[in-house]
């Protein structure tokens, strides 16, 4: 089993008299053994950085006909994950690691189509957000001045969810019926941090975090020169 892992360093400024100058460095290697990603981690924590991680299973290309068990070559195709946020968190479970899961619609539309949204997030129970964007312009009818306007065909909306849990089941039946109705919804799952400042210990848990993902997962390091 290989990952594949990116490494964001902290922006380094230099200053040449009144000029400053921002160096960005990213980092990416494939194909790393467990051991390997392991040996990577545990340098930068000797290296005193501060380090945040996160996992991206691996995504496959899939038609909305290969979805649906239709024959039409036309249909849109979509990004899936080769392995379920469910079977993932399940993982981390089994093996004591605590986690946060989190729901994301990621469809944004006009106000009629995401009213369904709207609704079945409220069915099952949770608090959520609506960002809108007006277009304001000689082509559109939408007026500042007038609320009811804002509903217009021509502004967008977007609904977010406040579904932060440690259970990922529970977002299971509102994952599957906005999926069910066309919607693109995305389930994050992100491991908790070591809670402990012994380095063995930590690396332990990381090892263990690891383990819960799949062949050709994105291991992303992100570091900063602060500890937390």
């Amino acid at each position: 089993m290989t990952y594949n892992t990116k490494t964001i360093y902290p922006a380094q400024e230099d200053r040449d008299g009144r000029k400053f100058t921002t160096t960005k460095q990213t980092d990416i290697a494939v194909e790393l053994k467990k051991n390997e990603v392991l040996k990577l981690y545990n340098s930068y924590r000797e290296a005193d950085y501060s380090v945040n991680v996160s996992f991206q299973p691996p995504l496959a290309t899939k038609s909305t006909d290969e979805k649906e068990g239709n024959d039409d070559k036309d249909d849109k195709a979509e990004v899936v994950s080769l392995v379920s946020p469910f079977d993932v968190a399940k993982r981390l479970a089994k093996q004591g690691i605590e986690y946060r899961a989190s729901l994301k619609i990621k469809s944004k539309g006009a106000y009629e189509d995401m009213k369904d949204v709207m609704k079945l997030v409220e069915a099952e129970g949770y608090e959520y957000n609506v960002n809108v964007t007006l277009k304001v312009n000689d082509e559109t009818t939408t007026n500042i001045n007038d609320p009811l306007s804002w509903t217009d065909e021509d502004n967008v909306f977007k609904v977010s969810p406040k579904t932060s849990t440690d259970d990922a089941e529970k977002l299971h039946q509102l994952y599957d019926t906005l999926n069910d109705k066309g919607y693109e919804v995305e389930i994050t799952i992100k491991p908790k941090a070591p809670k402990s400042t012994d380095m063995d210990s930590e690396n332990e848990t990381f090892a263990t975090q690891l383990s819960a993902y799949p062949d050709g997962t994105l291991v992303t390091f992100r570091l900063s020169n602060e500890k937390v």
